[in-house]
């Protein structure tokens, strides 16, 4: 029996037209406000972090999000055709060594992402063990996630694939991560800055009536390091302290002995 195919809208496929219609939008007047949102967010977090090596990987043009962290070698990736990083490469085949990084942040590459699995398992790849993932992205339990889909047809550039928080945290808990906390910003409409002014009462109601479902949220977990424990050996030990027997026939045959 053939299956029927599964009917999806515009924003649950995505392409590279999607994030470079993000990285026009995020130069607005909104995706200014966005940004401000999510660097007030990270300045808290990344200035308590410590180690050596720290990645940040965009699906847009670079936007010096890493500013604020303390780690003395940084970098910034971001897919061809895009600037303002260091490095271009696809986002599922990063050219960063294994077990080599110690703070790695995702800027809605889960969002803007045609495989978010895989660009999630290469993250987990890179990520030295007890380091930590920083993932920021929209939540579809906002006004955002509820817009997206009433303003399907009109395809604005921040429509994407959006994933719950929840849902994150199975897939990393599957990659051997455990997620420290969540943290969420930006509670009003994705307007101009005299549009957001009329509606500034939807920024106050969201902080304290909704203060876990703003139209992004800061997810960081930590890679779990490996305990080694040494197999119990097979060989016969002797305790300190401890009376050898010996059989009395060769006791005897040594004191015989000249």
């Amino acid at each position: 029996m053939q299956l029927p195919p599964l009917n999806r809208i515009s924003f649950n496929t995505s392409s590279g037209e999607l994030g470079r219609g993000f990285d026009e939008w995020l130069d607005s007047e909104p995706g200014q406000a966005l940004l401000n949102d999510e660097k007030a967010m990270l300045t808290d977090w990344l200035r308590s972090q410590a180690g050596q090596r720290a990645v940040a990987v965009y699906s847009s043009g670079g936007r010096d999000l890493m500013s604020e962290s303390p780690l003395r070698w940084q970098t910034s990736i971001a897919p061809p055709g895009f600037t303002g990083v260091k490095l271009y490469s696809r986002l599922d085949l990063l050219p960063i060594a294994k077990n080599s990084v110690d703070v790695l942040l995702l800027h809605h590459t889960m969002d803007f992402s045609a495989d978010p699995h895989q660009v999630l398992r290469e993250a987990a790849r890179c990520m030295a063990p007890g380091g930590k993932i920083a993932i920021i992205g929209f939540h579809p339990l906002s006004i955002m996630g509820l817009a997206r889909w009433l303003l399907w047809w009109k395809s604005p550039g921040w429509m994407g694939r959006y994933y719950r928080p929840n849902r994150l945290t199975d897939w990393l808990q599957v990659l051997g991560f455990e997620v420290d906390g969540m943290a969420s910003g930006f509670y009003t409409m994705p307007l101009s800055d005299r549009g957001r002014s009329r509606v500034r009462m939807l920024d106050w109601l969201g902080r304290y009536l909704w203060p876990r479902h703003g139209n992004t949220y800061l997810l960081v977990a930590r890679k779990r390091a490996g305990v080694v424990r040494p197999l119990a050996s097979r060989q016969r030990r002797v305790p300190r302290n401890a009376v050898v027997p010996v059989p009395v026939a060769r006791w005897g045959q040594q004191n015989r002995e000249p």
